[in-house]
């Protein structure tokens, strides 16, 4: 597990729920979401804005699968990759 806190590029479905998302040049299809969390954002620098914490099984485009946990700031509508779990 790395834990990386880094911006993505995140594409929606009709509901609002990722579909898929670019990370590092890479595109990931998100498969299921595995958990949802309402949460405070604790990470140095942080205010403490309210984020979204979601736990998604997804996919490589090489196909190679990976639980990877994001969040989504409700304030700015900015997605974070959290983390990978490998």
């Amino acid at each position: 597990m790395s834990l990386l806190n880094e911006q993505i590029d995140v594409r929606s479905t009709d509901r609002g729920n990722p579909a898929r998302f670019t990370w590092r040049g890479h595109t990931f299809r998100v498969r299921r979401i595995i958990g949802d969390w309402p949460a405070r954002d604790e990470s140095p620098g942080s205010t403490g804005t309210r984020i979204h914490l979601l736990r998604v099984s997804a996919e490589s485009e090489a196909g190679e699968p990976s639980i990877i946990d994001i969040t989504r700031d409700a304030a700015s509508d900015r997605w974070t990759m959290r983390r990978q779990w490998n």
